[in-house]
């Protein structure tokens, strides 16, 4: 099962400016903001240390990614790309339910 597989998260929410990027980019993603400025209006989602937080359909706790850029990528594709290394060629099918057990967006 791919859920149990290399865990994807510490490679990115470990990086000082990967977690100054995706704080930046709560203020730039519209959908974002709204949640940081009344969280609990959203109660599907929960802020921790200038983070946001969900759930995953298995009820872990994932990350909430902005659409912002580091640097001059995405984030988003910068996460893709990790999961592709990590990963290998698995489609994007399950390609998508790996990233799925660490991140939303």
């Amino acid at each position: 099962m791919l859920g149990s597989g290399p865990d994807l998260s510490f490679k990115t929410v470990e990086s000082d400016e990967f977690v100054t990027a995706i704080k930046k980019g709560y203020t730039e993603d519209k959908m974002m903001k709204i949640v940081m400025e009344n969280p609990t209006e959203h109660t599907l989602f929960r802020i921790k240390d200038g983070m946001i937080w969900t759930k995953n359909r298995k009820g872990e706790d994932v990350l909430c990614v902005p659409r912002t850029l580091m640097g001059d990528k995405s984030v988003i594709g910068m996460i893709l790309d990790q999961a592709h290394s990590t990963l290998g060629h698995y489609g994007y099918q399950r390609t998508s339910e790996y990233i799925r057990r660490w991140y939303w967006w």
